[in-house]
């Protein structure tokens, strides 16, 4: 995007120029013919006066004295007062495309003189010449221009980009550009809306599966035992007891359903498409601690043990593990994370030893966000973390 609008504003500034000069060149063309004109007409002058001297000192006017006031690219004629007429030109007169035409009077006669043009070469050569200069002084400015107001314009959209980016990797934490674009903005608000409705959304699920742990299975093992003491009761008649034990069968449907279904949305993928495998989020979170941590010179290895084919969603993954690394950096040693997953949960294991003194507010948000996520934090940055997640 920045080289598209840098070549826009380099193109722009060009066609402006080639505009400007061009109607620059008409004006000047105008402005050069009349000089001409004006000059021509004064040679001519200058010519008859010469004619009319010769005449009054007594010569003639013939041809020859005619070849001799002519240069090469002129015509002069001598318009007598008989009607007759004399005519000198030079060699290369014919060979002009373009030409001026001057009279003026010589007495009783008339001198007509055509040449071709004298500045308006030179004044094009020039022309052309500055023109060049102009249009690459104009094309370098334009480009240095174009590519600060690319970089402008075009952060807050790479930054938003990337904040789009997380938010498919299901991170709610989004970090977005503070500008006056209103385009930029408006898409940053969008994004922030989406990403506070995906999160509520999320804490619906988690209140649901919470409520049929808790609110639903509980009221069905007390039903359970109830139905199951009374087909143990003497006082009670076989058919009851044998309308007891159905029940007892669908109990245990409905707490399996139950179950099943709580199970089914822990499991779930937080946003559709964002999960990867265990591998790639080992290596991303790797690679992610490694940049930050090259310039203390600390290097960062990571193990994946488990099924590694098993997808997981990154991005609550990755927010915890930078609030941790906020704690991290500033420390010492080697770092060298432990990542095992299955169908039900990721635990990484972060070493002991390598995070700066106390405190560690990093640490601090990382449990909060952890168990808001339904896991749990053990231990400490001293002795070593235990991060427990579920698989979504």
């Amino acid at each position: 995007m920045r080289e598209r609008l840098t070549g826009s504003f380099v193109l722009m500034a060009v066609i402006v120029l080639v505009v400007v000069v061009t109607i620059r060149t008409w004006a000047l063309d105008d402005l050069v013919r009349d000089q001409e004109q004006a000059h021509q007409s004064d040679r001519a002058g200058l010519l008859a006066r010469v004619l009319v001297d010769r005449v009054e000192s007594g010569g003639t006017v013939d041809r020859a004295l005619l070849k001799g006031l002519v240069d090469e690219e002129s015509r002069l004629e001598y318009v007598r007062p008989d009607g007759g007429s004399l005519v000198a030109q030079g060699a290369a007169y014919a060979g002009l495309d373009d030409r001026i035409s001057a009279e003026a009077d010589a007495g009783d006669g008339t001198v007509v003189l055509t040449s071709g043009p004298r500045d308006s070469d030179a004044v094009s050569s020039r022309q052309f010449t500055s023109l060049l200069m102009l249009a690459l002084l104009v094309a370098i400015l334009a480009g240095l221009a174009g590519w600060w107001l690319a970089v402008r314009l075009t952060a807050p959209f790479a930054a938003l980009a990337g904040a789009a980016a997380a938010l498919g990797r299901g991170r709610f934490d989004l970090t977005l550009p503070a500008t006056r674009i209103p385009e930029a903005r408006a898409i940053g608000q969008a994004l922030k809306v989406s990403a506070a409705q995906i999160e509520g959304r999320l804490e619906r699920e988690r209140d649901f599966a919470e409520y049929a742990s808790h609110e639903l299975r509980t009221p069905l093992t007390v039903l359970h035992l109830e139905l199951e003491d009374l087909t143990l009761r003497d006082d009670v008649s076989d058919d009851a007891k044998a309308a007891a034990r159905r029940c007892l069968q669908r109990v245990d449907d409905v707490n399996v359903a139950a179950g099943e279904l709580v199970s089914i949305t822990r499991q779930g993928a937080l946003v559709e498409g964002g999960a990867v495998a265990l591998s790639d989020l080992a290596t991303h979170v790797t690679q992610a601690w490694s940049d930050r941590l090259a310039d203390d010179k600390r290097t960062v290895t990571a193990r994946a043990d488990g099924d590694l084919d098993v997808i997981f969603t990154p991005g609550p993954v990755e927010h915890v593990l930078e609030l941790i690394l906020d704690d991290v950096i500033g420390g010492s040693g080697p770092v060298r994370l432990s990542f095992m997953g299955n169908d039900s949960h990721l635990r990484v294991t972060v070493p002991p030893g390598i995070a700066s003194p106390a405190p560690h507010p990093g640490l601090t948000a990382a449990r909060q966000v952890v168990e808001s996520q339904g896991g749990r934090i053990t231990g400490d940055l001293a002795a070593g973390l235990d991060i427990l997640m579920p698989r979504r």
